[in-house]
């Protein structure tokens, strides 16, 4: 009901557009995870997510991002990401992939790869981001804290 919680995950990786697919370019997403009740996780399975984008010719100098995660991964085996940030140039963009889980390969976790959408919703770009679990997840299993609506310690 109010309880929930909040961790925080970050990949890196590169990308390409479309129209210039011999170009690589550095990509990092620092998240902030947050769920207000835990009921109502349950049931929609969503995450909100916010962070900060880094990405060459996109957003160069870290542009705020936001959107949801939504944590299929025990029925569907997935987890998808959409999420959407203004970038240098105004434009707002959206990235939507999911990292999938395949049990011969729990690793498969790690990597994201998803799409890049401008504000027409068309494909301009691909990115593959990874989470380095050596390095990342001690970090993220440390972030990790449970919070409790304002609303329910207002009624006490």
């Amino acid at each position: 009901m109010g309880l929930g919680f909040v961790l925080d995950e970050s990949f890196s990786g590169h990308y390409y557009m479309l129209d210039d697919a011999l170009h690589d370019h550095a990509i990092e997403i620092v998240l902030r995870l947050g769920v207000d009740g835990l009921r109502r996780f349950a049931k929609d399975r969503k995450i909100e997510a916010d962070g900060t984008i880094v990405a060459e010719k996109l957003a160069a100098n870290g542009r705020p991002i936001a959107g949801t995660v939504t944590m299929k991964l025990f029925d569907e085996r997935r987890v998808p990401y959409d999420l959407s940030f203004e970038g240098d140039d105004g434009v707002v963009y959206r990235i939507r992939g999911q990292r999938d889980f395949f049990v011969h390969d729990a690793r498969s976790l790690t990597v994201l790869p998803a799409s890049i959408y401008d504000a027409d919703d068309n494909e301009i770009g691909r990115a593959v981001m990874r989470f380095d679990p050596k390095t990342k997840l001690p970090a993220m299993l440390k972030s990790f804290r449970p919070r409790v609506r304002a609303a329910l310690l207002s009624r006490t």
